[in-house]
């Protein structure tokens, strides 16, 4: 199983609208997980910024 998201495990509570729920959630997934933490910026926010360069530059 692979979960992935581009939030804070902190701020889960508050994007499921229960951090009762959140934690247990994380509680299970995290039990025996390996947890890989990127950083660095969003290879699709660059994509999409060079493709609106490119439609700038044909306008």
């Amino acid at each position: 199983l692979v979960v992935t998201s581009n939030r804070v495990v902190q701020d889960w509570g508050k994007y499921l609208g229960d951090a009762t729920m959140a934690s247990t959630i994380l509680d299970r997934l995290m039990h025996r997980c390996v947890m890989l933490e990127f950083e660095g910026k969003s290879y699709r926010l660059k994509e999409a910024a060079a493709r609106l360069a490119i439609q700038a530059e044909g306008s």
